[in-house]
């Protein structure tokens, strides 16, 4: 019978996520050493894999005054990150590597991870519950939490000053705003409906307590056409019946053609994405604020897209030095200032008030926008749970939402046959799957 701790968050259980494959035998047996600190007879040198900018100065700064765990660092460009698992599964890849948070099931059920509880279970205090509960499975700690997106609502406050629109605080008024500003000007939209932008949908599916996974007992439950996505697909289902939406494919030039001319006036999203703003549409500085994402009624929870996690592989030779590192890197006031130099929003408690973060912003006319995300960041329900089909399930959902952007079939019906597939996919995996 599983170990199953039942949390807040969810409840998970290693047993389950290795249920059906050979790889189950071989997870109890991935860690080793007895502590945070170095063990090995002489200086420890470990290779890590990572991509966010800077973090050349926090390994340098860790280097000199760590002698006896020296860290060799390599930045993943391109397709690094695809070459990890075959890596892994040859015995030749580095001791610790960055990976998305959504990524962890599929490497865990196939025995590419390090089980670092012994060294990492007592840091869940030095994270936010949402992030902290992507890496941990059952009783088992698998990563490190670096990064997270928490949503805010990104507006252009002369749209909605020139037409006399209060900015909605609640799902419903964003809804009213959206036929408030077609019946003012039906050339701007109140949002754009992104069909190959899946992050827009997790984000609201998260907030509303969702997710696309769950465990049931020692099986996985697929809810990616549950209540709380029912609710998300009834809301995008109104915009877009409502012409409230501009359909465009996010991140084309055309989208960022339609930012630029003032006819999108929202764009609810993470934390990450406002440097992309600026970057994509300098045009439109200082037209912009920061909002609070507006909540389903009856709840004050914020949205999330997920982030990115620092694992130790089960080829490292030195766990605990490894965890040592990765432990200081994202969980310490030195560490998690270099990553916000870096251009990233951590997933460490520190790291919400530190003044590095909390900066004015030119570009938004001097709000200090992040105290928007971090206050979101410690709102984000414990309720998502990663699965082995995420990237299977998430390109299935972009599919289906464009046959809904051509009014083929509804966001409903969209759900409903992506659920199945997913079924369909663990099945196909030898995993157990809850009816």
């Amino acid at each position: 019978m599983a170990r199953i701790r039942r949390t807040a968050r969810s409840t998970r259980t290693i047993t389950a996520l290795a249920a059906g494959t050979a790889a189950a035998l071989a997870l109890a047996g991935c860690s080793a050493g007895d502590s945070g600190e170095a063990t090995a007879d002489g200086p420890v040198t470990l290779q890590f894999w990572g991509w966010v900018p800077g973090l050349e100065d926090a390994v340098a700064e860790w280097n000199g005054a760590n002698p006896d765990i020296q860290i060799d660092f390599f930045r993943m460009t391109g397709d690094d990150g695809d070459k990890i698992p075959a890596a892994i599964d040859a015995g030749t890849a580095p001791d610790i590597v960055q990976m998305s948070s959504h990524s962890l099931p599929g490497h865990i059920i196939n025995n590419r991870l390090t089980d670092i509880t012994e060294w990492a279970g007592d840091l869940e205090g030095d994270f936010t519950e949402s992030s902290w509960g992507t890496v941990t499975f059952g009783d088992s700690v698998y990563a490190v939490p670096q990064d997270s997106g928490p949503t805010g609502l990104l507006y252009r406050a002369d749209i909605f000053e020139q037409y006399g629109i209060a900015v909605p605080t609640t799902w419903d008024e964003y809804v009213e705003a959206g036929r408030a500003l077609k019946a003012a000007n039906p050339d701007v939209y109140l949002a754009q409906f992104s069909p190959n932008e899946a992050g827009l949908w997790l984000e609201t599916v998260w907030q509303n307590g969702g997710s696309f996974f769950q465990i049931q007992d020692d099986a996985w439950q697929v809810t990616v056409a549950d209540e709380a996505s029912q609710e998300v697909a009834e809301l995008w289902q109104t915009l877009l019946d409502e012409d409230l939406v501009k359909v465009v494919e996010m991140w084309t030039p055309e989208y960022w053609a339609e930012v630029n001319a003032g006819t999108i006036a929202t764009i609810n999203y993470a934390a990450w994405f406002p440097v992309l703003l600026e970057e994509s549409a300098a045009s439109t500085a200082g037209l912009w604020e920061v909002a609070a994402t507006p909540t389903f009624g009856g709840t004050e929870s914020a949205g999330e897209s997920g982030g990115s996690v620092t694992v130790v592989t089960t080829t490292s030779e030195h766990p605990a030095e490894a965890v040592e590192f990765i432990s200081w890197l994202n969980a310490s006031d030195g560490g998690v200032e270099h990553l916000i130099t870096g251009g990233v929003f951590p997933s460490a408690t520190t790291g919400l008030t530190s003044d590095a973060l909390l900066q004015p912003s030119e570009f938004f006319g001097g709000q200090v926008i992040n105290e928007v995300f971090a206050d979101a960041a410690e709102r984000v329900p414990g309720t998502w749970t990663a699965g082995p089909t995420h990237d299977l399930t998430t390109n299935a959902l972009k599919d289906a939402f464009g046959r809904v952007a051509n009014r083929q079939i509804t966001f409903a019906e969209a759900l409903d046959q992506v659920q199945q597939m997913t079924v369909d996919e663990l099945t196909a995996m030898g995993l157990d799957v809850a009816s």
